[in-house]
């Protein structure tokens, strides 16, 4: 049996760790009303827009890639070991809850508004939103460019694949795609 090694320390190593530490502090002073658990990674060209008495939590460990962006005007809370791909957004106007050792994979957009649009005598912009919550289980995974609309509750080790759009809730263990996203077996399951 084969034990893993422990990788070497080299200055590159060293180096890139000691960079990873200066980017979250630079993001912890930056934003002040965000909170980030230990060890979390901060890429580069990540953007916060967190209103007044807005709450922003990243538990343990997350991993923010590259032009992540967050727009928070009410409750974001993130668990540990949550990793983004580059070029998502999450926005919350209320709440966004995403559970712990979640995979959300590149341009992912998870938002818990919408647009009105009922009236034809104003335009779509002076007709204001719509809010509810969005819950995404621990454990899930949401493909490449997924989109997670409003008050949507994605279940506990769920998978969400590429580019579906998820406007309905997705059950615990479900495996759902399409444009809107559906269910199309249960994990356990055979093929």
């Amino acid at each position: 049996m084969l034990l893993p090694t422990k990788k070497a320390l080299t200055p590159s190593r060293v180096c890139a760790a000691l960079f990873r530490r200066v980017r979250l502090l630079w993001m912890r002073m930056r934003n002040p009303r965000a909170r980030f658990g230990n060890k979390c990674d901060v890429r580069t060209r990540v953007e916060f827009r967190v209103g007044p008495g807005a709450t922003v939590d990243f538990g343990e460990g997350c991993v923010l890639d590259r032009d992540l962006t967050v727009e928070c005007d009410g409750v974001l809370r993130v668990g540990d070991r949550t990793i983004f791909g580059h070029h998502c957004t999450v926005a919350a106007r209320s709440s966004v809850i995403i559970g712990e050792d979640c995979l959300i994979a590149e341009m992912v957009s998870i938002r818990d508004h919408d647009h009105r649009f009922e009236r034809l005598d104003l335009t779509t912009r002076e007709q204001g939103e719509v809010v509810a919550p969005v819950r995404i289980g621990r454990n899930v995974w949401l493909g490449a460019k997924v989109t997670v609309a409003r008050g949507v509750t994605i279940g506990e080790n769920a998978i969400v694949g590429a580019n579906a759009v998820v406007t309905h809730d997705i059950p615990a263990n479900a495996i759902a795609a399409g444009v809107p996203a559906r269910i199309l077996r249960m994990r356990g399951e055979t093929p």
